[in-house]
């Protein structure tokens, strides 16, 4: 065998090591790609009011209310956007293996999520489309295409969520029901806020002027099969009136273990994409 003939087999190698590991937690790892409404905080000072004796005494402002009300208001604006699109350098690890890889990501609001994943000499080793009622997962390498419903993405992540939670955490959006329970722990240059219901527990932690999501936690509640994922949120800069997080640091935890760390090279907001997803007639198909 030739030396080149050697290194195109170690590459081909490399990328099938890399869909072994990388595929099964890319859907998760890599689309908690978050983002954040650029918002300036507003108080508002009321005209005090000079009334005869005997004198009105008024109540003392409140600041931690003021400061989860300010939050919440953020929470609850959703981002003025229609697409994304976003190429990030991606290193990873696991106890079975490590490599690097680049990662495209594209989105359509409400509607679609794309994901390529390319490794050595530009070899593209899988491409994903979620819907919300559908995944499809076509791995190039074994020249096969996985079609299965959106349950299968929460197989695969080992947790709970739908596909309006998952393009919530693309965009940064705290992934919270109405109705859960908030606990909250305000420090001097950060808010912390925690809640859980019957599957999951949530942490996510703001700067405290800003309101940027630096951390996000997820745990699952079954103590047979707990999984969970930390994220952190780190150099943010601002695309149009967004604030994109361009350095992620993403580890799981659990009976498959990983760590990702995404450094996005180049990515906007509200242009136009396509979503390119041809399955070849040659690809044997498989179905989840």
């Amino acid at each position: 065998m030739s030396l080149n003939a050697a290194k195109a087999d170690l590459v081909i190698q490399e990328n099938k090591n890399m869909q072994k590991l990388f595929l099964p937690g890319i859907i998760f790892l890599l689309i908690i790609s978050g983002c954040h409404t650029a918002k300036k905080s507003q108080h508002v000072v009321k005209d005090t009011v000079t009334t005869q004796s005997p004198a009105i005494k008024l109540k003392p402002v409140d600041s931690t209310e003021i400061i989860k009300q300010q939050l919440a208001n953020t929470l609850n604006t959703p981002l003025n956007f229609t697409t994304f699109y976003g190429r990030a350098k991606a290193n990873f690890s696991s106890p079975q293996a490590s490599g690097n890889a680049t990662v495209y990501i594209k989105m359509k609001k409400d509607s679609i999520i794309w994901i390529s994943i390319t490794g050595p000499l530009n070899i593209e080793g899988a491409r994903v489309l979620i819907t919300p009622d559908s995944v499809k997962i076509i791995n190039k390498l074994e020249n096969s295409v996985q079609l299965s419903s959106i349950a299968h993405l929460q197989q695969i992540t080992k947790l709970p969520l739908t596909f309006n939670d998952f393009e919530n955490i693309i965009l940064g959006k705290a992934v919270l029901n109405n109705s859960n329970k908030l606990d909250y722990l305000i420090k001097k240059d950060s808010i912390t806020i925690m809640a859980a219901d019957e599957l999951l527990t949530y942490m996510y932690a703001f700067t405290k002027n800003s309101y940027l999501l630096g951390q996000s936690n997820f745990q699952t509640v079954n103590n047979t099969s707990a999984t969970g994922a930390n994220i952190f949120y780190n150099d943010y800069q601002l695309s149009g009136n967004i604030n994109f997080s361009a350095s992620r640091d993403i580890a799981i935890t659990g009976a498959s273990p990983a760590n990702l760390q995404l450094s996005f090279k180049e990515y906007n907001f509200n242009q136009p994409q396509s979503f390119l997803f041809t399955i070849s007639k040659n690809y044997t198909i498989k179905y989840e």
